[in-house]
């Protein structure tokens, strides 16, 4: 009688054992999988201190696959700062020269402005951003000159475009978009130093105060009054 056959045999071979589907993903999707994982890393390791290994085995990818998205750090860095710059969900906050008044442009662009404040990832990178700026000053200044003074500049036509409409008043304020923004950062580094309810009283108070001072400088309608007011005074001591 024939012993039972290998089919029945309670022992399972190699090929009897379900196969691992490996799934392809989509390259955009592949790559802010990389950019999560990279930011966990320098976080942890620093820029310099992170390896191309050690992202590519977090997403497991080899390090070939690895460079076939990112030619190296340096170039995941400045990808991870411009994606917070130049998000497209970011782009319609800006827009001064489509509001019905000023008070509605001012409130938009606070609103997603603070929500960046409040952005873990937006802390992680400005954490790096100052860290690296030590290590590799010239790297930085490349990555300053390149797109954040360009993100700066793009801003700032937006802004000149709601001066030329008259929705905001023309002075030195208006005409650099870093003051406009300034106060953001120092909500950042106190949301980044402080923590807790601590942060969350004191953003709150800083949130107001830069709205109150936009309403005041940018107002048109203030700043001609503040002409008149100033105006007469002005000649008479350029006369003496």
């Amino acid at each position: 009688m024939r012993s039972s056959s290998s089919l029945d045999s309670p022992t399972a071979t190699p090929m009897d054992a379900p196969r691992r589907v490996r799934v392809r993903m989509a390259p955009q999707l592949r790559r802010q999988q990389i950019l999560d994982a990279a930011l966990e890393q320098f976080s942890v390791f620093g820029v310099a201190g992170a390896t191309m290994e050690g992202i590519a085995q977090r997403v497991g990818l080899t390090k070939a696959g690895l460079y076939a998205h990112f030619a190296g750090k340096d170039e995941i860095f400045e990808t991870l700062v411009r994606s917070f710059l130049f998000h497209p969900m970011q782009q319609d906050s800006w827009r001064w020269q489509e509001a019905d008044s000023l008070e509605e442009a001012v409130d938009r662009f606070l609103e997603r402005v603070y929500a960046l404040v409040h952005d873990a990832r937006m802390q992680a990178i400005f954490r790096l951003l100052i860290a690296e700026s030590a290590r590799v000053p010239d790297l930085i200044l490349r990555w300053h000159q390149g797109f954040i003074a360009s993100h700066a500049r793009i801003r700032q036509e937006e802004l000149n475009e709601g001066i030329d409409r008259g929705l905001i008043a023309d002075n030195p304020v208006s005409r650099d978009f870093t003051v406009v923004a300034a106060p953001a950062l120092l909500a950042l580094v106190t949301c980044m130093t402080l923590g807790g309810d601590t942060a969350a009283a004191k953003l709150a108070q800083i949130k107001a105060a830069h709205r109150h001072m936009l309403l005041v400088v940018l107002d048109p309608a203030a700043a001609d009054a503040m002409r008149r007011t100033c105006g007469p005074s002005n000649e008479a001591a350029e006369a003496n």
